[in-house]
């Protein structure tokens, strides 16, 4: 059986940090915690690292950080309704009557 490669290794890595991620930015924390050094072209997050040699996140690793935007808004979008929520209760909880 063959050892797997330096990308096999980085790509396992960086799947896992992308997958435990909710934003872009908590996404770059945790690769710099785990030494791996990012590159961005356009100010936005483009790959990688490794042993003098770089990969690119959606090309070579088939990691779309655009994905993490997408859970990011949903997180916001959850929040917020959860607020709204929150507000209705509380003013029927006073008595006030709300028109649907």
């Amino acid at each position: 059986m063959a050892m797997p490669s330096d990308k096999d290794i980085l790509f396992k890595k960086v799947q896992n940090l992308f997958q435990e991620s909710q934003t872009i930015a908590e996404f770059e924390k945790r690769l710099s915690k785990a030494d791996i050094k990012t590159y961005h072209r356009n100010e936005k997050l483009c790959g990688v690292y490794c042993k003098n040699r770089r990969y690119r996140l959606k090309r070579s690793l088939g990691i779309d950080p655009e994905h993490l935007l997408l859970k990011d808004k949903t997180l916001e979008r959850i929040n917020s309704l959860g607020e709204i929520i929150d507000e209705r209760e509380q003013d029927l909880s006073k008595g006030y009557d709300l028109e649907l």
